[in-house]
């Protein structure tokens, strides 16, 4: 598929040139958000309906969603927003009221009410509902499927993938999408590409011949902000420092008592250089659970967090340095904590895993979230959308070689503090050389040096000015570290004759508290049985033999529905109706 050109400059087109925003004076969107809306916008007219956005964690994703919604909605392309999430925590970040009320005032967009899809089926009963957050997991069931379809085919959806990486085109999340009516489709994600070559759904893609002969699957992102980009910019990502450790190892013959000491790298080549024999060969001997292998690879781990805290104490910016430990199963990381409680008591330490109760494990990602915790040891249960910025230090322990999830691992502790000083916004990385990941964090050290490069002095590197090519250089096989480009767009300056369309929209700042529709569901339906409650009581004290229950099936009668299926208007309607009766005494 050849690369489309287009008509007007990214640095001539500004955001209020762009239907449907007009962002508020104290705010600018980040370049590479713009350039994402104004290619969106030209996208659109050439009736070009499906995307992919490349983005950095700490990015704005969310932000980038709503202003896409507004952009298409102004355009006339989709009447309401769905988006899709793979955590909880990810819905809850969509699902900010105050969080959403700031960014619709920063693009100066209208009101837009949202619910979240749950058992609740508020969307449901609300059908005019403009925004509904929706977890994929949800989706894939029956009867969270069945409503979705419901609410989509009344009316043009545009469905916001997130963390779309987790979507191969024959998974069953896919297929749960699948079946859903859309209008128009964005995929968003840092990492669009997975360890197991499968192809995502929806992305457009390029199918590209290789000197050998073969066919390799490129994406096609529509913009892309690298780590190199997001460095250049400045303000978004930490810098990384890595730190693979090769280490020797002493083994002791049983019979005779002899001892041997061998490297890694020995090890490697006496063994296999495929790392599954060396896992295999350390499991036989829980040589990963061994004091002395944690010692080797958490000793520098947690000198280089002590020098850090140390070094933060009194200066009076922010919180301190925290730590985080990834480790490969819930056994592995309650050997760890112990080993870190023993060794190295003075610190704050938990771990959360699949093992630990629901209530506690979100009691101790709290503590952690908030400070009080030094380190955390977990299995992959601090994932995408987890925002902790004072995460400085991480001790990668776990078997994920995989360079999409070593991204995403390395990513919780790359988000840029604005508290700390620039020196103070460094990620240190410890891993063991056994996992192969030399290559991946080596081409990640160098995606931040350029960036940085980029940002003091020289600006845009050769190699980076040259490129014109749309499509992104994330391969589903085949990656060249050497070669991985960032793409950057070149267009003619037609300012005079752009075709974008502005269209202006009334701006009223939204409330907070009115543009979370499940939670005013929630406040109605606890007011309406208070009411209820306060009814029965008092006309019992009248000498009526009336029960809570006498009062509620009075209201289903009057307004043919149970509290638990009405739409918001029919609350309010009964919420007035218990509210005269109260004042009468008497069920009128």
């Amino acid at each position: 598929m050849s690369s489309r050109s287009t008509s007007t400059s990214v640095s001539s087109v500004s955001a209020a040139d762009l239907p449907g925003l007009d962002p508020a004076p104290d705010f600018s969107f980040r370049d590479g958000q713009l350039a994402f809306l104004i290619k969106l916008a030209q996208a659109y007219q050439e009736g070009r309906t499906d995307h992919l956005g490349v983005f950095v964690p700490g990015y704005g994703k969310t932000l980038t969603a709503l202003a896409s919604f507004a952009v298409a909605r102004a355009m006339g392309v989709c009447d309401t927003l769905v988006v899709f999430v793979p955590r909880s925590n990810l819905q809850e970040q969509y699902a900010d009221a105050d969080e959403m009320a700031r960014m619709l005032r920063w693009i100066g967009a209208p009101r837009l009410p949202f619910c979240v899809a749950d058992s609740d089926r508020v969307f449901v009963k609300n059908p005019d509902i403009p925004v509904v957050i929706a977890t994929y997991q949800y989706a894939c069931g029956q009867s969270g499927n069945s409503d979705l379809q419901r609410y989509c085919s009344q009316g043009s959806p545009l469905f916001v993938l997130d963390e779309i990486h987790h979507l191969p085109e024959e998974g069953t999340w896919s297929q749960a999408v699948g079946r859903l009516p859309y209008d128009s489709l964005i995929g968003l994600s840092g990492t669009p590409l997975r360890s197991d070559g499968q192809p995502l759904f929806g992305v457009p893609h390029d199918v590209v011949p290789t000197n050998d002969g073969r066919e390799e699957l490129h994406y096609r992102a529509l913009h892309e902000v690298s780590l190199r980009d997001a460095h250049a910019e400045g303000q978004i990502l930490k810098r990384i420092e890595a730190h693979v450790i090769n280490y020797t190892i002493t083994m002791v013959e049983e019979d005779t008592g002899e001892e041997v000491e061998i490297t890694l790298g020995e090890l490697k080549s006496e063994i296999g250089r495929d790392t599954a024999h060396l896992d295999r060969y350390f499991a036989r001997r829980s040589l990963r659970f061994h004091a002395v292998y944690l010692e080797t690879l958490l000793g520098p781990a947690v000198g280089q967090f002590q020098k850090k805290r140390a070094g933060h104490i009194g200066s009076g910016t922010g919180r301190n340095h925290q730590m985080l430990v990834t480790c490969m199963s819930n056994r592995h990381a309650a050997d760890v904590l112990d080993f870190m409680e023993r060794r190295y008591g003075w610190l704050s330490a938990t771990r959360i895993g699949q093992d630990v109760p629901r209530d506690e494990r979100a009691e101790r990602l709290a503590a952690y979230r908030n400070g009080e915790v030094d380190v955390m040891v977990q299995v992959d249960m601090i994932g995408e959308g987890t925002d902790i910025k004072t995460i400085s230090v991480i001790a990668k322990l776990d078997l994920v070689s995989a360079r999409s999830k070593t991204l995403q691992q390395i990513f919780r502790g790359m988000r840029y503090y604005d508290a700390w000083d620039e020196a103070a916004n460094v990620c240190d990385v410890f891993t063991s050389g056994d996992l192969g990941l030399s290559e991946t964090l080596g081409w990640m050290t160098r995606e931040v040096q350029e960036g940085l490069r980029r940002r003091t002095d020289e600006g845009p590197s050769p190699e980076k000015a040259e490129q014109n090519d749309e499509r992104s250089e994330w391969a589903l096989t085949g990656v060249d570290e050497e070669k991985i480009e960032t793409h950057q767009l070149k267009f003619e300056d037609n300012t005079q004759n752009s075709d974008l369309q502005v269209q202006r929209q009334p701006f009223e700042e939204p409330d907070p508290d009115s543009l979370d529709l499940s939670a005013q569901e929630r406040e109605l339906r606890k007011e309406c049985s208070e009411l209820a409650t306060q009814v029965a009581h008092a006309l019992e004290n009248r000498g009526m033999d009336i029960h809570i229950r006498d009062v509620h099936a009075e209201a289903k009668d009057r307004f043919r529905k149970a509290q638990s299926d009405m739409s918001l208007k029919l609350l309010k309607r009964k919420k007035k109706w218990l509210q005269r009766c109260l004042r009468s005494k008497r069920l009128v």
